[in-house]
């Protein structure tokens, strides 16, 4: 009987590791969607394999030097064969980024490489290249009081009710320089690479609709002034879908999936139903809270004005009946 259960993507998950990443299933219900399954240690001979992965219908497989070898499958079933002396923070570190991208492909969800907040006018994603600053701007949000839903990958449903984004991880990674600016939070620690600050209250336990999702652009200093004010652009056309496959999470572990076709008409799903803008920033990472107050003012601009004039498009609807 596993000793742990937990939530996260939507999914109650059962295993024996104790993953304080996770958000606690205090129901612990019995038929669990996911189970998690540490299988002995491999042998030291075994120890020299290269990184690499292999993706079949149903079946998933990463070996990470020095750490593990994983297998997810059927999107229900994780199992973990560590490497000998593996600690295990580095074993849940690749457990809840690549294994756990494989497994939500293999359920039909559309991981991207990003961070989410939730806001008045619904959940909110920052995407873009490494070192474009999601998780230091989802964690500036979460220092202003907006409650997260997730960090580094954040997993799109498409149901009846609509596009949603599902709760992830209960705390978020951050480099040294993020951290330092949040004031170094008491409960925050360093692991492996980063430093891991749980979100506490501050994490938002339900989906929430997607309203938007944003790239984050770097500008260049050479050709931007010291001065130069943030953008907010509005993408149209079918560049959008081009864009965010861009930032799916580990795009190539989708390349063989059985919901590979599915989830590519969902990217065109996304891109029509969801806000999709380009986020051009100064290279100045101390201006992250100027940042929050530009996208505050850009929402309350952009959404306010799309809701009324869907609300007259409904007045004129009706009034022509």
């Amino acid at each position: 009987m596993p000793l742990h259960a937990y939530l996260a993507y939507g999914l109650r998950i059962h295993t024996e590791l104790d993953c304080s990443e996770l958000l606690p299933d205090t129901e612990r219900s019995a038929s669990p969607d996911v189970t998690i399954h540490l299988l002995p240690a491999l042998l030291s001979t075994e120890a020299t394999e290269p990184h690499s992965y292999e993706v079949q219908p149903g079946n998933f497989s990463l070996v990470v030097p020095g750490v593990a070898r994983y297998r997810v499958e059927e999107g229900c079933r994780i199992l973990i064969e560590p490497l000998p002396e593996a600690s295990i923070e580095k074993v849940r570190l690749f457990l809840f980024g690549s294994v756990m991208g494989a497994l939500l492909y293999q359920r039909g969800l559309f991981p991207l490489h990003g961070s989410a907040v939730e806001t008045p006018w619904g959940a909110m994603i920052f995407v873009g290249a490494q070192g474009a600053g999601k998780s230091t701007l989802a964690a500036q949000f979460h220092h202003r009081g907006y409650r997260l839903l997730s960090d580094d990958v954040c997993a799109i449903s498409s149901r009846a009710e609509g596009l949603r984004i599902l709760p992830a991880l209960a705390k978020f990674r951050l480099c040294a320089d993020a951290f330092e600016r949040l004031g170094a939070p008491q409960d925050g620690y360093f692991d492996i690479d980063k430093y891991v600050v749980p979100m506490g209250a501050g994490y938002c336990p339900h989906p929430v609709q997607l309203r938007a999702i944003h790239i984050l652009s770097v500008q260049d200093p050479k050709t931007a002034g010291a001065q130069a004010s943030p953008t907010f652009e509005v993408l149209t056309g079918f560049d959008r879908v081009h864009r965010l496959l861009e930032n799916l999470y580990r795009p190539q572990y989708l390349k063989g999936q059985q919901t590979q076709a599915q989830l590519m008409r969902m990217a065109g799903v996304i891109a029509h139903k969801a806000t999709m803008a380009v986020v051009t920033r100064r290279s100045n990472p101390m201006q992250a809270d100027e940042l929050v107050d530009f996208l505050e003012s850009a929402w309350a601009q952009h959404f306010d004005l799309i809701e009324s004039d869907e609300e007259n498009a409904d007045v004129l609807s009706e009034a022509n009946i």
